[in-house]
């Protein structure tokens, strides 16, 4: 038995010596045919480079490489954000129109903004967060013809990393006059971007619902549709102190990280050899138009870009 098991030992040393010695040729032979054999090659050109919006336009292309990628200019589709797009908000634009009826009670509406209410929608939490008082920002209107409050600029409001609420607040005083009736449409919170203007938040995503405080009638009263949120004070009969809050959902003014514009692919490796491709532009604009040609293995990959500056006119 001890003979047996010191030759098996020796056999096991040999084996290893010798899978230890061939693994690195194995190794060099598979790396090798990873190699790319050869640089993509292509061209590409236009039979101009001015056309009209909805014009088609022809890129004709030579060569051929194993991938053809396509970048157009237009965002999401952009050469020059592959490595990552992130949308810059530079203000905060807030307006809406409204009108008032019947009454005498004054300053019963007013536009609030919050950024730490705690999101938990009633009563007590919406009183518990501190809120902002823009409303001499606006101009409110003075008759049942609907008025525009003007376009307020509220960008110091912003707090990074945290969304804003907003809230239009309607108090009936008892004592203080018969209560008016007021009616708030087109809210709208925009913002001109690092990708041109964008609308935030409107009348009907801004999402509002109404929380009251004190013994607020709900049947005939305050009331939300679709396009008009309308405020109005309890009947005659009921004297006491009632507040209506009607809160928006928590509205993101933060810059937005978009991740990388991404290509459109014209040609893969199992792919034929497209002549040529067809696109048309829906904006005017100028346009820096990239064509990527690709030989890739998965060790290694190598790129050939081609551009085209193409000008669309209206």
């Amino acid at each position: 038995m001890v003979i047996f098991l010191k030759k098996t030992k020796k056999l096991e040393m040999k084996l290893k010596y010798l899978f230890y010695m061939i693994l690195p040729v194995v190794l060099v032979s598979c790396d090798s045919s990873l190699d790319v054999e050869a640089e993509p090659e292509f061209t590409v050109n236009t039979d101009k480079n001015t056309y009209k919006v909805g014009e088609e336009i022809a890129f004709n292309f030579t060569g051929n490489p194993g991938i053809l990628t396509f970048y157009s200019g237009l965002p999401g589709n952009d050469y020059n954000f592959k490595e990552g797009r992130v949308v810059t908000l530079n203000d905060l634009k807030l307006s809406f129109t409204s009108s008032v009826n019947f009454g005498t009670q004054p300053n019963q509406l007013s536009v609030l903004v919050s950024t730490n209410f705690s999101g938990q929608y009633n009563i007590d939490a919406i009183k518990a967060a501190s809120w902002t008082d823009i409303t001499d920002r606006f101009t409110l209107a003075t008759s049942g013809t609907y008025l525009s409050s003007g376009i307020a600029d509220i960008t110091d409001l912003r707090v990074s990393g945290k969304p804003l609420y907003f809230v239009l607040k309607y108090v009936f005083t008892p004592g203080a006059g018969a209560g008016r009736t007021w009616a708030i449409r087109g809210f709208n919170l925009q913002s001109n971007t690092s990708n041109g203007l964008e609308t935030l938040a409107d009348q009907t995503n801004a999402n509002f619902g109404l929380y009251y405080f004190g013994p607020k009638e709900t049947s005939g009263r305050s009331s939300i549709t679709s396009t008009t949120i309308t405020l109005r004070a309890n009947a005659s009969s009921n004297t006491d102190l009632t507040e209506d809050w009607c809160i928006s959902k928590a509205i993101d003014v933060s810059d937005r990280d978009l991740g990388p514009d991404r290509p459109e692919k014209i040609k893969g490796y199992s792919e034929p050899r497209p002549t040529s491709f067809n696109f048309s532009y829906p904006t005017p604009g100028t346009y820096d138009v990239y064509f990527t040609g690709i030989n890739a293995t998965k060790k290694e990959t190598r790129t050939l870009v081609k551009s085209i500056k193409l000008t669309i006119e209206p």
